[in-house]
């Protein structure tokens, strides 16, 4: 039986500084020629997930801006609600503009904003606690740090309801699919794939519930995890 393999970009796929190198792009390969299909996963903006997608050897429909938008090129779902993000950026803005700046990729983004520090000293951890409290009467949005961004959406949006969204459109029953990926934004889809594998450098709440957890971080974990998921599936 084919199945489906859902894998996060930032932190699984690269480095810590973001490359992709050839042994993951070889895996990737691999798991195409063994009939398995990848789908990329992604906080990154919908355009940027799906010209990557269109490089690499996967499956060209991707889950973009943290489950947000699923589709490739013109035929796209969107499945959350822009106006709740562009909502709480205004606030954002206006209240810590000082010393919160938006991410380059919103002028395209769709559903999921993204920001960092203004200032250099400043951590993402502290970047996430400052738009926190911001946001603290907004219940319709969710904030998360993904270790790349803090991300501000639609609460009702999520990596996992994206994976749904992907079986529905390709014809798989959710327990066919195995997950792979390092950050919090990843744990909704966690929850339904019906096998998961975080790989080493994944956060503690990821590594928690994780059917697997790989010995190596980042790409390298990635082609550990292709290695396991080519010997038992």
């Amino acid at each position: 039986m084919r199945k489906l393999v859902i894998v996060d970009v930032d932190g699984t796929l690269t480095d810590a500084y973001g490359n992709i190198h050839s042994n993951v792009v070889k895996m990737l390969e691999k798991l195409k020629n063994k009939d398995f299909d990848v789908i990329l996963s992604s906080g990154n903006g919908y355009f940027i997930l799906v010209g990557l997608a269109y490089y690499l050897p996967v499956n060209r429909l991707v889950i973009a801006e943290n489950g947000g938008v699923v589709g490739f090129r013109d035929n796209k779902l969107v499945l959350g609600d822009r106006n709740k993000a562009v909502k709480a950026r205004d606030i954002i803005i206006r209240k810590r503009g000082d010393i919160i700046k938006e991410s380059w990729q919103n002028k395209c983004r769709i559903v999921d904003l993204a920001f960092r520090p203004r200032i250099d000293k400043m951590s993402l951890d502290d970047a996430y606690r400052v738009i926190k409290d911001v946001l603290r009467d907004m219940d319709d949005v969710i904030v998360e740090n993904s270790g790349w961004a803090i991300h501000v959406r639609d609460s009702e949006v999520n990596k996992g309801k994206g994976l749904l969204k992907v079986c529905e459109i390709l014809g798989y029953d959710e327990h066919d699919t195995i997950a792979v990926g390092d950050s919090i934004t990843d744990l909704s889809m966690f929850k339904i794939a019906g096998f998961s594998i975080a790989v080493g450098n994944a956060s503690s709440e990821l590594i928690s519930i994780a059917n697997y957890v790989t010995q190596k971080s980042y790409g390298e974990g990635f082609v550990e995890a292709g290695k396991y998921i080519l010997e038992k599936f």
